[in-house]
């Protein structure tokens, strides 16, 4: 992370003092999604099991330097960070009891967190609605370093009242990696002088998996992906800084 965050402020800065036009950017973007869903929403198949609570948080991140190099391209490099954490039944901490027949049965809980850091590269064509308002598409190639551990707890009944019972614990850690291309509309206005708000109306990408933990030698047919977000949960919202 710091050898990276110095590449780009190397890369920004250097030759500054000869240019007279705006020719460098930096832009930042982040996008926040918060989702609770109740017991209806995740019924359990074939009733074997209680119905279950879920929440999630996902937060992400990107920031990135650019150099013009003609009237409406640029060109960068960067990093995107996305965490995410699900909770199942986060509210759960003791087996699960009837008032009205004092059956007892075995509950669950489960946190799952995943972490994806991806150095990019991006070639930008902007095109101007005036003089604050630019509308741009950005070309995005990236390479995800994702890392998920996940942590199951059972709670069992004892055998002498609620407060007595066994919580077994299992807790999972796997790494994966994954390269991106795609493509990223969006909308950039100046609110002052070279320094605006960036606003990215999600993104066309094809993914494609090329390391896994689980499966070391890779000796299968790896996932991949054609996406195409462009829901108002997808967008991201930012500043930039032109000089």
């Amino acid at each position: 992370m710091k050898h990276l965050i110095a590449i780009l402020l190397i890369f920004c800065f250097v030759e500054v003092s000869a240019q007279k036009e705006q020719n460098f950017i930096l832009s930042t973007n982040v996008g926040y999604n918060y989702t609770y869903e109740d017991k209806s929403e995740n019924l359990p198949v074939g009733g074997f099991f209680l119905p279950e609570d879920k929440k999630i948080n996902d937060l992400n991140f990107s920031m990135s330097a650019g150099r013009k190099f003609s009237s409406n391209f640029y060109y960068g490099l960067g990093f995107a960070l996305n965490m995410r954490k699900e909770e199942w039944n986060p509210d759960v901490n003791k087996p699960y009891r009837d008032k009205e027949t004092g059956w007892t049965s075995t509950t669950s809980n489960a946190v799952s967190e995943n972490y994806v850091y991806s150095p990019l590269a991006f070639l930008q064509y902007v095109a101007n609605l005036g003089e604050r308002a630019q509308v741009t598409l950005s070309l995005i190639s990236q390479y995800d370093f994702e890392k998920s551990t996940e942590e199951r707890k059972l709670f069992q009944p004892g055998q002498l009242g609620d407060d007595n019972f066994i919580t077994h614990t299992s807790r999972k850690e796997s790494t994966r990696e994954y390269f991106n291309a795609g493509l990223m509309p969006g909308f950039r206005m100046n609110l002052y002088k070279s320094f605006g708000l960036n606003i990215a109306f999600g993104s066309v990408a094809y993914r494609i998996k090329t390391a896994e933990s689980r499966l070391p030698d890779m000796d299968i047919k790896a996932s991949r992906e054609f996406i195409v977000r462009f829901r108002p949960e997808d967008w991201r919202i930012g500043l930039h800084l032109t000089f």
